[in-house]
């Protein structure tokens, strides 16, 4: 049993590492960095849910939940940041999408007010 909850600290001190190093990937836009941690924390989170169902409640100390804890809330955080950075990303290339829409429905004109076609665009643009 002894030899259980020692792995199991440990397996908490990965959690917590990772979830750390996740949270500097994100500030510095790592993506690729976060992809590989999760895939290093998944790995650790299956190890836990192996470990943990051979044990009870009461064979976790007290710590071990803090630390539970304090990783799940950090996890929470980590996951409301990519979230938001992913909505802003998605809002961005939307706001790109129609800026080049509107590009190409410009219409270009001669000095004289002839209009010519949008090299870009589909139709050709009549000057009101």
């Amino acid at each position: 049993m002894k030899a259980q909850i020692e792995k199991l600290k440990t397996i908490v001190s990965g959690l917590a590492k990772v979830t750390e190093a996740e949270r500097t990937a994100i500030a510095k836009r790592a993506f690729d960095a976060v992809a590989e941690l999760a895939t290093e924390k998944e790995s650790l989170l299956k190890e836990f849910n192996t470990l943990a169902a051979e044990l009870t409640e009461s064979d976790l100390t007290d710590s071990i939940l803090k630390e539970l804890d304090v990783i799940r809330e950090k996890a929470a955080e980590n996951a409301a940041i990519l979230k938001a950075t992913a909505e802003g990303a998605r809002a961005a290339r939307a706001r790109l999408q129609t800026l080049r829409e509107a590009d190409l429905k410009t219409g270009v004109y001669r000095a004289d007010g002839a209009a010519m076609k949008n090299p870009n665009a589909s139709t050709f643009a009549a000057k009101a």
